[in-house]
């Protein structure tokens, strides 16, 4: 029974990374979108472990990844006219690693702190998301490319820094004493 509620939970958690990614798709500061999928990523992984969270962030990587297929990611598009293979890896792979680095920040310092805990592991998955883009577009793209897309980019990022860390910690506070009740 329990590792049904569990198999249950991180599917209700896969299915509100999706909506949120497709809903956020639209959301744009200049071409990018503003991902609020990072929370639930975040907080999946400060629950159940650093697979999971690795697990929750190639979803929301494959949502980007088809946005950017599909066009609905304008900047993602254009970075996928350029470098299809490139763009496609980055896509999941920025998703999985943030997720991954973000619980496993969590896990290391929740017996220590566990409020500091989420409010870094909150941190981490955007620094860890933008960043990874932000390394692929130096390595990989034309410098005037990259010079454009990174400007609307720290814009983006900051506004994710502080949406994931201010709701991030006060939803893992819910599910948590909630889960005290239960």
């Amino acid at each position: 029974m329990k590792d049904n509620k569990k198999n249950v939970t991180i599917a209700i958690f896969a299915a509100i990374i999706v909506v949120l990614q497709l809903v956020a798709t639209f959301i744009n500061f200049g071409s990018f979108p503003i991902t609020l999928t990072l929370i639930p990523i975040i907080v999946a992984g400060a629950i159940y472990g650093p697979a999971i969270g690795a697990l929750m962030g190639t979803v929301f990587g494959v949502i980007v990844a088809l946005m950017v297929i599909t066009g609905a990611d304008p900047s993602g598009a254009t970075m996928l006219a350029i470098h299809p293979v490139i763009t496609i890896s980055v896509c999941i792979l920025k998703g999985t690693l943030c997720g991954l680095c973000s619980a496993l920040t969590y896990k290391a310092l929740k017996n220590k702190n566990e409020k500091l805990a989420i409010v870094l592991a909150s941190a981490v998955a955007p620094i860890v998301n933008t960043g990874t883009l932000f390394i692929c577009l130096i390595l990989f793209f034309e410098s005037n490319f990259a010079t454009m897309v990174s400007a609307f980019m720290s814009i983006n990022f900051l506004i994710e820094l502080l949406t994931n860390v201010l709701l991030a910690p006060g939803l893992l506070g819910i599910i948590h004493s909630s889960a005290r009740y239960n």
